[in-house]
């Protein structure tokens, strides 16, 4: 302890621990199919169906019986374990009125929830495993990125989240044959991106649309806008360049445990999915425990730990939204 504060009576031992910057995750479970696996192994493969088409016109009372085939494929998914642990002072104990076991617990916690974010996230832009065995390297398709220079300032490069950009979004997806009438779209954006719709005439102005995409009476809330649902997260990768995803750039340094911009490009991956296109599976989910350690001076110990992995699904059903937060000038 400092000399200042050696002999000072620091305030917080007797009121609610007030926590830095904690990133808030585990947006994305319920916008994602789910999958429990088998517990006791850590692979899964999933089939995926399709028979697309139009039926056969009847022209015969008595004609033969008409034959049609389903292609299948399949998609494959591993699980990893993670686990992570706190000791807790005794001293710390006693001396808090708040209860610091609950909160280092809730720490911990959203740790697990951020890394459940980031792993859907680099399963929906990376490489995912299909083929007839599932192991099949298939990779993102590029034709379903959107041109990081669509709606730009005149005199820039770049754009940010635009409202053309959000078109093209919404256009892909039906030039791909999603129905997303029947599955609403998830447009996963970061506060800038939100920060780009406050300005833009385009989301805010009624003359576009009969509701504003930001509702400025609610806070900063989007509203089911243009048939699609938005999710507001600092939890969104960058990209080297405009079609290159930096999926394997996590920040584990900080206390966030987010995204890294090693490239300095400043250009966030926001993209846009349905519930189909990705699958989270989970077995066993976030388990705690609090116990005290005889080993270790009878000092209160908490650990958590879960196993999940992620993959995706169809890739028709996923859209890349690249968004230069900083567009330079032409």
């Amino acid at each position: 302890m400092s000399t200042d504060l050696q002999y000072k009576y620091v305030t917080g031992f007797d009121r609610n621990i007030r926590r830095t910057t904690e990133v808030k995750g585990g947006k994305l479970r319920s916008k994602v199919r789910l999958a429990t696996g088998d517990l006791y192994h850590k692979e899964g493969v999933y089939e995926l169906m399709s028979g697309g088409g139009l039926p056969t016109k009847k022209t015969n009372r008595f004609g033969d019986s008409p034959v049609s085939e389903s292609d299948y494929t399949r998609r494959r998914v591993t699980r990893a374990d993670y686990e992570d642990g706190q000791f807790m002072d005794e001293s710390d104990i006693i001396r808090m009125a708040t209860d610091i076991k609950a909160e280092k617990l809730d720490v911990m916690l959203q740790k697990f929830k951020r890394n459940e974010d980031i792993i859907l996230q680099q399963a929906l832009l990376g490489s995912a495993r299909g083929g007839d065995d599932g192991e099949t390297a298939t990779a993102f398709d590029t034709g379903n990125i959107v041109d990081v220079t669509l709606g730009a300032a005149s005199g820039f490069t770049n754009a940010g989240f635009t409202y053309e950009k959000l078109v093209a979004t919404i256009t892909q997806f039906g030039n791909n044959n999603v129905d997303i009438e029947m599955m609403t779209p998830t447009i996963v954006i970061s506060w800038d991106q939100l920060n780009d719709m406050m300005q833009d005439e385009k989301f805010i102005n009624f003359d576009y649309s009969r509701v504003g995409a930001v509702d400025r009476k609610m806070g900063l809330t989007i509203p089911n806008y243009l048939g699609c649902d938005f999710l507001v997260t600092n939890i969104l990768p960058y990209m080297a360049d405009a079609t290159t995803f930096n999926v394997a750039d996590i920040d584990i340094t900080t206390a966030t445990g987010t995204w890294a911009d090693t490239d300095s490009t400043d250009i966030r991956a926001a993209m846009a999915f349905v519930q189909d296109a990705a699958l989270l599976e989970i077995n066993p989910d976030i388990k705690t425990n609090v116990a005290q350690r005889s080993d270790k001076s009878f000092n209160w110990y908490a650990y958590v730990m879960m196993s999940l992995g992620a993959v995706r699904m169809e890739e028709e059903k996923v859209v890349a939204i690249p968004c230069d937060q900083s567009p330079a000038a032409a």
